[in-house]
């Protein structure tokens, strides 16, 4: 799964990153390849540590369907072959975007 930072600047893999929320709200990320090294990226802010909880969790929650998806898609290839190519490309665009979370504003929260 892709993790879109909230300003849409940055565009990361949700399985090589670990995510910390800090009590002032933020939201960084640090790559699983460099842990020894200081770098991160501030992938959102918001106004209370209980907004980047929920934030947080509508994450994990995104990765969840993902991975769900991973699991029934081979599953289902063949019945969606037999549906109409307009009915399959909604399908296809709703299953996409479980791939991608973008982190919220602040008062979307």
């Amino acid at each position: 799964m892709r993790i879109i930072s909230q300003d849409k600047e940055f565009d990361i893999p949700y399985e090589e990153t670990t995510i910390h929320v800090f009590l002032d709200g933020k939201v960084i990320a640090y790559s699983l390849n460099d842990l020894g090294n200081n770098d991160f990226i501030i992938m959102a802010k918001y106004s209370t540590k209980e907004k980047a909880m929920k934030a947080m969790e509508m994450c994990r929650e995104q990765y969840s369907q993902c991975e769900f998806n991973k699991l029934v898609i081979p599953k289902t290839d063949e019945n969606l072959a037999k549906v109409s190519i307009s009915l399959t490309g909604n399908a296809v665009n709703q299953i996409a975007e479980k791939y991608v979370f973008q982190f919220p504003a602040d008062e979307e929260i």
